[in-house]
């Protein structure tokens, strides 16, 4: 009998540690997420001078000058459906020099929703589209990220040069909702 009940207390006890050991409590909490809206731009570096230098032989027009040594760097979150521009502008008094024109072509790295060059633009005072179709996309900010600009100061009309003319000139940029 004594082993019975020493039986029976040790089955019990085991039930016991097993009920313990089994035993669990969970609690939960919400979390909430939002993706803000997002709307960043930079530029890297300026392009070097450009300078309509003597062409080859007498006679030849004289070659147009380019750099393509600067990028846009842009990180964009848009809602579904819609898309953002890039555009570029140069300032009320800015101008290239006479008998020239200064053109920009911003081609974007290829990046998933990067958006699409616009093609090539002849620099104004009114703001015109060098990317768009830009979607959620961040170009990264290394070296050769974002999107290349290729200037061009065009000669126009070598009639209208004038040797030793100067200008400086400020490009704006902004990235903002398509339309």
């Amino acid at each position: 009998m004594k082993f019975f009940k020493q039986t029976v207390l040790g089955m019990v006890l085991a039930a016991l540690a097993v009920g313990l050991v089994g035993a669990a409590a969970t609690t939960s909490h919400s979390v909430q997420m939002q993706v803000r809206e997002i709307c960043l731009l930079g530029v890297t570096g300026a392009p070097a001078a450009l300078a309509i230098n003597p062409p080859a032989a007498g006679g030849q027009t004289p070659a147009n000058a380019a750099d393509n040594s600067t990028y846009l760097l842009y990180t964009s979150t848009v809602v579904v459906g819609k898309s953002r521009v890039i555009t570029a502008a140069w300032g009320a008094s800015d101008a290239a020099p006479a008998g020239c024109s200064l053109k920009l072509t911003a081609t974007p790295g290829g990046g998933a929703n990067q958006g699409a060059s616009a093609g090539q633009i002849t620099m104004a005072t009114t703001a015109k589209n060098i990317v768009t179709t830009i979607k959620s996309c961040a170009t990264g900010s290394a070296a050769g990220n974002g999107a290349r600009l290729a200037y061009v100061l065009s000669v126009d009309d070598v009639t209208a040069l004038v040797a030793n003319e100067s200008k400086t000139v400020t490009i704006t940029f902004t990235l903002t909702d398509a339309a």
